[in-house]
């Protein structure tokens, strides 16, 4: 892939949020205390370091401050559910924008086929930086999926190996808040349509209408952090969780904040909003 080809996927709106987050996630693998390791996080950020210019990347990193505890938290979250999903029966697992999520070559699912869905243009940076580092998939299989998921991911995801009789574990992490409400329900109803009974989705929610005031704040004062949430264009809403709910699903809630001191990371920052794990009727 060419440097102008790997410059126009981070550019993305997808693939600058797909850097953002996978460079939190870098970070926490670094630590002594980290929550999970991705041991491929750091060579997909030295890959879009090379493409991105100075102001982008400052912006970048000003905005990976502001929010690295919540995308590590829900990295961890997503991480055990994933887990928890997979050795309950739920023998696929679907990675809805599944931008730079490493799952399928770092956690152990040797039972699980795992799909990818993504646009071409981040399977191209994502695969080559996947083949440099030699990564081969933890997985049973791994299939990409080249869509975009508020457009037709559900066709293409019925055109692969995908079984909609196998209970599936839906992963939609970072993905409805960019969404329109209208496109957001239209994901949701085409997970549903390809789900089977005890098929898991998690998802994030908050009973408030809105952005978090105190990210807003944050996000107006630091540098750059602006140009990522203006992209944010509220998903379900406040009322998300009721009408999963009323669409045959079960519904169970983990509160954001409490996460922290469960993790052994207390912090403040957590506050506001919540995980939603959904099981289908």
């Amino acid at each position: 892939m060419n440097a102008s080809a790997a410059a126009t996927n981070t550019q993305a709106g997808v693939g600058i949020t797909a850097v953002a987050v996978t460079m939190a996630r870098a970070m926490e693998s670094a630590r002594a205390d980290r929550m999970f390791h991705d041991p491929y996080a750091q060579s997909f950020v030295d890959a879009a370091e090379t493409v991105l210019g100075a102001d982008e990347w400052a912006s970048l990193v000003a905005w990976v401050d502001l929010f690295y505890s919540r995308g590590v938290v829900r990295t961890r979250f997503v991480d055990d559910f994933v887990c928890e999903a997979a050795a309950g029966g739920c023998t696929q697992v679907v990675l809805l924008g599944a931008g730079l999520d490493a799952r399928a070559f770092r956690l152990p699912l040797p039972d699980a086929d795992v799909f990818e869905v993504g646009t071409p243009s981040l399977f191209a940076f994502k695969d080559k930086v996947l083949a440099d580092a030699g990564a081969l998939p933890t997985s049973r299989s791994r299939t990409v999926v080249r869509a975009d998921p508020h457009g037709d991911f559900a066709a293409r995801l019925a055109d692969s190996a995908f079984d909609p009789g196998r209970p599936t574990a839906w992963v939609a992490e970072g993905v409805l808040p960019y969404l329109t409400a209208e496109q957001a329900r239209h994901l949701v109803n085409d997970v549903g349509r390809l789900s089977a009974p005890g098929s898991r989705l998690v998802f994030e929610h908050s009973d408030k209408p809105g952005p978090d005031p105190r990210a807003a704040v944050s996000a107006r004062t630091t540098p750059g952090a602006d140009r990522i949430s203006t992209m944010v264009r509220g998903g379900l809403g406040a009322e998300g969780r009721d009408w999963v709910a009323a669409r045959g699903w079960s519904i169970e809630t983990t509160e954001r904040g409490a996460l922290g001191p469960l993790y052994g990371r207390p912090d403040d920052r957590l506050a506001g909003g919540q995980f939603v794990i959904a099981t289908r009727d």
